[in-house]
């Protein structure tokens, strides 16, 4: 192992943490993606020999697992976040919860995957709000708020679908306009030559999108900033309507729908609220 400060490898096993373990994966995973991260670099990252992880944790599958973990709990850290008091509105609270999720998911673009796809401890953890902690405030707030446990369970599965969808999509666009050489579907460095841009002997889990090369990262950021007359492989006479508001599908409206779409939601619940009790 190599020694840190005072030279000695006990001294380093001793400052070595599973805090600053998944810390160092998180901060890999942001910089160089998903597959980058692994116990022999990470280690390395540290400073210190991949056996010194195993006293932490199992192996690179229990190590992603500490890393959702992380990353869904940076929401306890979040001042924007509405406490669920009986002074706080159902609506409120899940407003400023949704708002919360989405900050944590565009603070790690990269690490999105994991905490869509990895297989959840139990059955009723549902991703994008994993955590334990986080679940059963949601639920006890709704349930103190007069919701019935059928409403509890609906508005529960609802929030979480709408959340995954909206931000696994959003996430894919900021990963396909910063892609990271192990994210594993793109290949950020040079790829002019005959090999294959991913290397298949290494897959990534939760790849989100089908592999780019170069040139065709840079035609598609190309017709997003508007620099495309054309879009390519899309025939004028066949998609007439596709090529004429090819402007506007192309732009970020990633925001605004997400609180349109969040407020379809919530009034759905209220309605969904007003039948039942009538």
């Amino acid at each position: 192992m190599r020694q840190l400060g005072n030279g000695s490898s006990t001294g380093a096993r001793r400052r070595l943490s599973l805090e600053q373990i998944v810390a160092a994966t998180v901060a890999m995973i942001d910089e160089e993606g998903i597959a980058a991260a692994s116990m022999r670099t990470v280690a390395r990252r540290l400073r210190v020999q991949p056996m010194a992880l195993y006293r932490y944790v199992e192996n690179r599958e229990d190590l992603f697992d500490a890393v959702v973990d992380h990353i869904v709990n940076e929401l306890d850290h979040d001042p924007d976040i509405p406490r669920a008091t009986a002074e706080t509105d159902w609506r409120s609270y899940l407003t400023g919860l949704a708002w919360g999720v989405r900050r944590y998911a565009r603070a790690h673009p990269h690490a999105f995957p994991l905490v869509a796809t990895r297989p959840p401890s139990a059955p009723w953890i549902n991703p994008p709000l994993r955590s334990l902690r986080w679940i059963e405030t949601l639920l006890q707030h709704l349930s103190e708020a007069g919701f019935t446990d059928e409403q509890v369970l609906f508005t529960y599965r609802s929030f979480n679908s709408f959340l995954l969808g909206h931000l696994l999509l959003e996430t894919s666009a900021m990963v396909i306009q910063d892609p990271k050489p192990g994210d594993g579907s793109f290949q950020a460095g040079d790829d002019s030559g005959s090999h294959d841009p991913v290397e298949p002997a290494d897959p990534v889990p939760g790849s989100i999108s089908p592999t780019r090369t170069t040139a065709d990262r840079e035609e598609i950021a190309d017709a997003a900033d508007g620099g495309a007359s054309e879009l390519i492989g899309v025939a004028p006479d066949d998609y007439p309507v596709i090529h004429r508001l090819r402007e506007g599908l192309t732009e970020d409206r990633f925001e605004a729908e997400f609180g349109a779409g969040l407020d379809i939601l919530l009034d759905r619940i209220d309605t969904e609220l007003g039948d039942r009790d009538a």
